[in-house]
């Protein structure tokens, strides 16, 4: 069995990535990455019913081609809008075991789940690369693995990725750099201890405060949310969530309320004035949730919201400082 294993993530399309095997998850639909997947496959000939698994199971699909791995593994689990940091770090683990069955294969490829659900993409991360080291220093996985690449298809999202995994491996025992490119070799070691940020990824996600945000998902907003709003709301000790509006139905709109519940403040964008950021605001303040308002021009709010507070920024770094003061005051 494989001593050591090589941890990278890099940016770059999933149906493109050469590995021997690509892992994948059945939310009891198809979404994201694992939906770019299973419609190649589709494409390819193969039945979607042969990969649509039930929770907990799982099944071997050859791929005849149709991406860049020859293999994927499909693995059925809960519904996304209960597929959380727990799920997740579960995910890892179970893929790995599922992998034992390939002794011969030494290259896994995967992708992080939750940013685009509503998830902090770092504690999803982390909660992934978590369960595979952990799972990996317990014996578990192919008895030739040597690689698993992590794959991110947005560049900055990759980068901020990195550094988020720079704290869960960094000056772990058994852990150091690559001495090519961005990665890390970790060694299989009984003296393993992951780092804080790693070891609670998943475990004890539940228990972080978060902050969820509301606001539109539209490219000139993109900037606004990482540079203007995350960074204000981790410096405050909190989780930062938000829903991608492309899946805002179903049990998305579930988990939507549940997070809006358990937040300790929302952060509601009313720029561009998105009838669902409205929604939402709506929803925290009918359940007495902090909300902090914010607009790039008083002239984008609506009638209903008009007298009330709210953060008027005239631009990312106005909005960064703004927020930051804000969220000082927090209980």
């Amino acid at each position: 069995m494989s001593a050591a294993l090589d941890l990278v993530l890099e940016a770059g399309n999933i149906t493109d990535t050469r590995a021997d095997v690509v892992l994948l998850k059945h939310a009891q639909s198809f979404y994201g990455a694992d939906q770019a997947v299973a419609s190649r496959l589709v494409q390819a000939g193969i039945p979607m019913a042969s990969f649509s698994v039930p929770v907990g199971d799982h099944v071997f699909i050859e791929t005849r081609g149709a991406i860049g791995a020859p293999l994927a593994l499909f693995l059925g689990t809960v519904k996304l809008g209960k597929f959380g940091y727990h799920e997740i770090r579960q995910f890892a683990a179970r893929a790995l075991k599922a992998l034992e069955s390939r002794p011969d294969i030494r290259h896994i490829a995967c992708t992080v789940h939750g940013p685009n659900y509503g998830l902090d993409e770092d504690e999803a991360a982390l909660a992934l690369v978590g369960g595979l080291v952990e799972a990996f220093m317990r014996g578990a996985g192919p008895q030739g693995l040597e690689r698993i690449t992590v794959v991110e298809l947005q560049q900055k999202r990759a980068d901020r990725l990195r550094t988020a995994l720079e704290r869960g491996l960094g000056k772990s025992p058994g852990v150091e750099p690559l001495t090519s490119g961005w990665g890390f070799r970790v060694k299989r070691t009984s003296q393993h201890v992951q780092a804080p940020p790693m070891a609670t990824a998943g475990a004890q996600s539940l228990a972080k405060p978060h902050a969820f945000v509301a606001m539109p998902f539209a490219i000139e907003m993109e900037d606004v949310y990482h540079y203007g709003i995350l960074g204000p709301v981790k410096a405050a000790g909190l989780l930062c969530e938000r829903v991608d509006q492309a899946v805002f139905e179903g049990a998305i709109i579930q988990r939507i309320k549940e997070r809006i519940d358990t937040a300790k403040v929302i952060i509601a964008d009313l720029s561009m004035a998105n009838p669902n950021v409205y929604l939402e605001v709506g929803y925290a303040w009918g359940k007495g949730r902090p909300t902090i308002l914010l607009v790039r021009d008083l002239k984008e709010l609506k009638f209903d919201v008009a007298g009330h507070r709210c953060l008027v920024y005239r631009n990312i770094r106005d909005l960064e400082t703004q927020l930051m003061r804000e969220l000082q005051h927090l209980g």
